[in-house]
């Protein structure tokens, strides 16, 4: 890898075209070529516990070797790097931080992301996710998105944006022109979004000019249409065509109304959203260039081959590859990878390492919040009501790694703590469940794809909350939290006088309601999106 910044005249144009390629980095792969970013995936994330951090390193100092030109490195961050390193620090989801309704919370999340992605060479990180969750019913967004409201987004989106890019890290907004809409998933189908031109300028559009007044570095276009905004259709659909593949949203509509000069990345080149849109992926992987798609998220071995022949005929003229290769560059040089005392690898000073630490409890602290509390059972007392019956409820096995230090956190307290996780219990064990103990505690566990579809609960742990208020007295005693969707509110426990939103299946989140439900701490959050209330009902009366 050399350090001097190339000038593009100096650039074969094989070297142009890999710089518009995003690799994927993973165990086995042989990398023949010097590509422009590669994307941390697959076991050397998965393995990366504390020992194998090193190996990690290895794999990125093998990558950039390879290089001329420094590569980006990258991967989803949405919630810190532990999101998806298992060795570093996990965040509250973007909705818990939403909740917390703090820039200078917002600007520290992207400054731990930032300085933690470092210590194992990225340079890149594929957030945040600047959606706007307006239909409760999409399977992608939810909590992995920080709200539904633009007036939220543009509050704390680019402080997240300010906080990463300071400590040197390049942002990414996604997706764009905006997911949240759609009931759909745009890995099995592309999803739109259907608001008005007006309603998308003062909401999605208004959101990602904010990022972009920031000086974001990058935007990820999604397998997203936008039907009102005039375009060319499909001749083979007859149907709007995904920002991946249209020219009207990324260069007329992005890079020409919004003004963005930075790098457009495309979303993963082998979801469904993308796909069936031309006879094969080699043709519409070219279209996405010719749209104005300056990156190609992990596109198909013969990608270079096609664009080198789709330049050198003139489909594609060089002036589309000379842009793409600029905006590369000038992010590269941003990010100071062309100076010479450029460290590959940042080490953290142990005020560093406190402060990440004390952030994400902070911040999981200032994200919970309570909805409705008309029993009067918090803050918990173990001497007023000492047996506490915990069902947990989940659909990503997992999850219920977090559930139990629920139980071992009330357990530390006194409590006297009736555990279950069983989705069908007998008639008589739930007459026992409810019968002795005080208190029962709902506890819900739930992200966007954890498992793929809506956020619902199926089978088993559908049926434990089908019966959540038939025993005597369960009104009076049946309390909840969700550690996950903000919407199960109404969706499913709409009787329950005592209900907690604490937005993130993941341990800090799981301490941060302990402490604020036993008094330890006040509830601080503020719900980031609109919970429907049925006793709104009584204004009609």
């Amino acid at each position: 890898m050399k350090n001097k910044m190339p000038k593009l005249e100096e650039m074969t144009l094989r070297e142009k075209i890999n710089q518009t390629i995003v690799i994927k980095m993973e165990k086995g792969q042989s990398v023949d070529f010097a590509p422009g970013a590669a994307f941390f995936f697959g076991q050397i994330i998965t393995e990366a516990d504390e020992a194998g951090l090193d190996e990690l390193r290895g794999y990125v100092k093998e990558i950039a070797d390879k290089c001329t030109i420094p590569p980006l490195i990258t991967s989803d961050f949405e919630n810190g790097c532990g999101s998806m390193v298992k060795a570093l620090t996990p965040l509250p989801y973007m909705m818990g931080l939403g909740a917390t309704d703090d820039a200078e919370t917002a600007y520290n999340y992207g400054k731990v992301t930032a300085l933690e992605g470092r210590t194992i060479g990225a340079n890149w990180s594929f957030s945040p996710v600047s959606d706007l969750n307006r239909n409760r019913r999409n399977p992608l967004i939810n909590n992995r998105g920080m709200t539904d409201s633009a007036d939220l987004g543009v509050k704390m989106l680019p402080q997240i944006i300010k906080g990463m890019q300071d400590h040197g890290l390049s942002a990414c907004a996604k997706h764009f022109p905006g997911d949240g809409m759609d009931y759909r998933d745009q890995h099995i189908v592309t999803t739109y979004n259907t608001c008005d031109m007006e309603d998308w300028r003062a909401t999605y559009g208004r959101v990602f000019a904010a990022c972009i007044a920031e000086d974001v570095d990058s935007i990820m276009a999604g397998h997203i249409g936008l039907p009102a905004y005039p375009q060319k259709f499909s001749e083979l659909h007859d149907m709007p065509l995904p920002a991946t593949l249209s020219k009207e949203l990324i260069t007329d509509l992005l890079k020409g109304e919004l003004g963005f000069e930075g790098i457009v990345v495309t979303d993963a080149l082998g979801m469904g959203g993308f796909a069936g849109w031309y006879p094969d992926k080699g043709t519409s992987e070219i279209e996405s260039f010719k749209a104005g798609c300056d990156m190609m998220l992990w596109p198909s071995a013969a990608y270079a081959d096609n664009l080198e022949k789709a330049i050198l005929s003139g489909e594609v003229p060089m002036s589309r590859l000379d842009d793409a290769v600029t905006r590369i560059l000038r992010v590269k040089e941003k990010r100071g990878l062309f100076k010479e005392d450029h460290e590959m690898f940042y080490e953290l000073s142990e005020e560093e390492k406190t402060f990440i630490k004390e952030f994400q409890q902070k911040c999981a602290e200032q994200s919970i919040t309570l909805i409705r509390n008309d029993a009067g059972h918090f803050p918990l007392d173990p001497k007023k009501t000492p047996r506490l019956g915990i069902c947990a409820v989940a659909q990503y096995a997992p999850a219920f790694e977090e559930a139990k230090l629920l139980k071992e956190e009330f357990e530390k307290r006194g409590f006297i703590v009736d555990y279950t996780e069983e989705g069908r219990p007998a008639a008589a064990e739930r007459a026992r469940f409810y019968r002795e103990n005080d208190l029962i505690l709902f506890a819900t566990f739930s992200r966007a794809f954890r498992p793929v579809g809506f956020l619902d609960y199926l089978d088993g742990p559908a049926a434990r909350i089908q019966r959540a208020f038939l025993d005597p007295n369960a009104v009076d005693k049946v309390m909840a939290v969700s550690f996950g969707s903000p919407y199960f509110y109404d969706q499913y426990f709409e009787k329950a006088r005592t209900y907690v939103n604490a937005y993130s299946m993941l341990a800090c989140s799981v301490k941060a309601f302990v402490r604020a439900a036993c008094g330890e701490i006040e509830f601080q959050g503020k719900s980031p999106v609109e919970i429907l209330d049925r006793k709104q009902y009584r204004k009609h009366f």
